[in-house]
């Protein structure tokens, strides 16, 4: 009597532990893929955000002629990051013009400011 009280102990035991570790597992593998869900979100975000700094510095400093060297390190970084979390491509002909930008304003002509 008690070995057969003793072996169904074991099985709703076993059960219960099994159910458990079932129910937990369940319940971490949603966190994971809201978590994961989040992150995605996140990257689609910032990704946006550096597009849009990207497009706003940039046309700023064509806009300018010019683009000094502090700015031209924030804005590769900034391509950088953005190619990084999966941007596309269509960023690069921008990021071109402005690493082709001459780091300093080009003086005027002061021949042409004399003739006037």
């Amino acid at each position: 009597m008690i070995e057969f009280i003793m072996q169904y102990w074991l099985e709703v035991i076993f059960g219960i532990v099994v159910a458990g570790v079932g129910a937990v597992f369940v319940s971490l593998r949603s966190k994971l893929k809201k978590q994961i869900e989040k992150e995605k979100a996140l990257e689609k975000g910032v990704c946006s955000l550096l597009r849009a700094e990207m497009i706003r510095s940039g046309e700023k400093y064509i806009q300018k002629r010019y683009c000094n060297i502090y700015a031209k390190d924030t804005f590769d970084k900034a391509y950088k990051a953005y190619h990084d979390l999966g941007g596309n491509g269509t960023m690069t002909e921008l990021h071109e013009q402005v690493m082709n930008l001459p780091a300093q304003e080009q003086e005027k002509n002061k021949c042409s400011e004399r003739e006037d």
